[in-house]
């Protein structure tokens, strides 16, 4: 594995690790347990309010839309919620990588919205999402893993997709977008009942939709 590899794997477990306390599915003395759980800091976030209109003819779910902007970037996404943000830390070598997780618990799930600091993490997302699922299971004690990706590109930035769901009888679904510009990777990831897999995929849909990118 590269040294840039390792790095982005150190970010996608401390950016799991940050959705699975933002998700609420575990209390946070849990990750005293948890190996090599990187530093995260819990802070509140500046969000605007949305009207709701939908991008692209999607429709909108009976929620209240809010836009949230990561400062650092100029990233924006609109959430199903008021989002809560947490800074995230993870020594990589000599090096410490840091990103921001934006949160937002929804009735049946949550919705988890990253951007990680990681220059050149285009040259693999797979990696990207299997740091993800990893961290993401450590962190929750869930067996979340994918049922298939696809690579493609949005707006020319490399992008990978992928379906989510776990196995039982309170099955979880959901989807996961990966995108890398040359100085962040963007990590959007929605997960809910699998009850309810057509409003968690519209949901999902909905946010990749108002991401923008400057």
């Amino acid at each position: 594995m590269t040294r840039r590899s390792r790095k982005q794997r150190f970010l996608m477990l401390a950016a799991s690790t940050a959705v699975a306390a933002g998700g609420v599915l575990l209390p946070t003395s849990a990750f005293a347990a948890a190996p090599e759980v990187p530093q995260i800091s819990s802070v509140s976030t500046r969000v605007a309010g949305h009207d709701g209109h939908s991008h692209h003819g999607i429709a909108k779910p009976a929620v209240k839309w809010v836009k949230t902007t990561d400062s650092p970037s100029g990233i924006t996404v609109k959430l199903p919620g008021k989002a809560t943000v947490q800074k995230i830390s993870a020594p990589a070598g000599v090096t410490t990588v840091t990103g921001r997780v934006y949160s937002v618990k929804t009735d049946d799930g949550f919705v988890g919205f990253a951007v990680l600091d990681l220059p050149g993490g285009q040259e693999n997302l797979n990696d990207g999402l299997q740091g993800f699922l990893e961290g993401y299971n450590e962190a929750s004690g869930d067996a979340l893993a994918s049922t298939g990706s696809r690579k493609t590109t949005v707006d020319g930035r490399p992008t990978l997709d992928a379906r989510l769901s776990t196995k039982g009888s309170d099955r979880k679904v959901g989807a996961a977008r990966f995108i890398a510009d040359d100085t962040h990777i963007v990590q959007a990831v929605t997960l809910g009942s699998a009850a309810n897999e057509k409003d968690v995929e519209q949901m999902h849909r909905q946010i990749l939709a108002s991401i923008r990118i400057p």
